[in-house]
């Protein structure tokens, strides 16, 4: 039986749902009463909160969004670019000669508080909706920013996962034989399966006028996860910036998670490696036969299947280093990586490269924001 993860996707959904329906009512309410108090916020945010000010110079980080609002009646254009592993060096341009993951989103303030947005990434041809929803604001006397983060992804790209169970000689003919084992070890993804959810609170606090620090817990739902994976990951990303000058940032962050996925997509082939190449581990049948013939003992056995055991490799912690630089009217992110990975469903899957390995990607990020509200002379 090839085994197929659960659909279930637990409260998240309903939650999301109910969060979405309430949100335009929600935010009229707590509009209207912060029109009556501004007055008094004002007076009192200078003794309260003398680090005033943006956190943080765009609405995202590298990876993860910011706390930032972008404003009502505003729309963020972001081109997002990764590219190959620059291991090659010159040879390879550093990664940009090979095919990039891209991703293109568009971001509006519905108010001032609440966003809406919509994204495309090139790889796996996925589509993500998205909102951000300002709960706390250090400016107007909290101590936090925080922010309700929701996306919901579909990667619109067929897939097929591939097992290794079934290997069976039915009938006389090979041919034959091998189409039919194929297509039982074979299972294509629905539409549902490639459906994704994520959910996050994003805090940040201004520590100092130069250092920003933002906290994110991350919970994220698939349909479908590979063999020895949960449908459910939980994570947290950690970032933040310090500010070198009036126009330039340094920003980093990194994404945490308890299990990240592995490399391969069978688990049981992953699992039956050795340290020495090309051998595999020996099945029960072969130590059996093998020490009743005589041709394999018991601690040769052992060394092969427990000494030599190459444990099955995972992806690594996703770290990232870069500059924002301002540019007037546009924020431009640059900066080194050890994932390629942009949307933010698949974030915590964890990273491809390996910094150990001297493995990272170039990569960059292009912020552009447009003012359809009212100007005011």
């Amino acid at each position: 039986m090839i085994p197929v993860s659960h659909f279930k996707l637990k409260g998240v959904v309903g939650f999301s749902a109910v969060f979405l329906i309430l949100l335009p009512f929600v935010v009229r309410a707590q509009e209207k009463e912060t029109t009556k108090e501004k007055s008094s916020i004002q007076n009192q945010v200078s003794s309260i909160t003398p680090l005033s000010g943006s956190h943080f110079m765009g609405s995202s980080l590298i990876h993860m969004p910011s706390t930032e609002n972008i404003g009502k009646q505003n729309l963020i254009f972001r081109f997002q670019h990764r590219f190959n592993d620059a291991k090659g060096g010159f040879n390879s341009f550093y990664g940009l000669d090979g095919g990039a993951n891209t991703q293109l989103a568009l971001d509006y303030g519905v108010t001032d508080r609440w966003m809406v947005g919509i994204a495309r990434t090139s790889e796996k041809k996925t589509w993500e909706a998205r909102t951000k929803f300002r709960l706390l604001s250090q400016d107007n006397g909290q101590f936090l920013n925080v922010s309700f983060f929701g996306v919901a992804g579909y990667k619109s790209q067929e897939e097929a996962i591939r097992f290794n169970y079934f290997n069976l000689s039915p009938t006389p003919n090979t041919n034959l034989n091998s189409i039919l084992n194929e297509n039982l070890n074979e299972y294509e993804l629905t539409a549902r399966d490639r459906t994704s959810y994520l959910s996050s609170i994003l805090i940040s606090r201004k520590l100092h006028e130069r250092l920003s620090i933002q906290i994110s817990p991350m919970y994220v739902h698939q349909n479908f996860a590979k063999y020895n994976l949960s449908n459910d990951q939980t994570g947290v990303d950690v970032g933040g910036r310090f500010k070198i000058s009036k126009r330039v940032d340094l920003v980093f962050e990194a994404i945490f998670t308890q299990k990240r996925d592995y490399f391969g997509d069978n688990y049981k082939t992953e699992s039956n490696k050795t340290s020495l190449p090309g051998v595999n581990k020996l099945t029960e049948n072969e130590i059996n036969a093998g020490i009743q013939n005589g041709s394999l003992t018991p601690i040769q056995a052992y060394a092969r299947n427990v000494l030599l055991s190459e444990p099955v490799k995972h992806y690594f912690v996703p770290a990232s280093l870069g500059l924002d630089i301002d540019t007037g009217g546009h924020v431009f992110q640059i900066f080194v990586s050890n994932t390629r990975a942009l949307a933010h469903t698949q974030l915590l899957r964890g990273a491809e490269l390996n910094y150990m390995q001297k493995e990272w990607a170039l990569g960059f990020n292009i912020l552009r924001q447009f003012s359809f509200g009212e100007e005011t002379w």
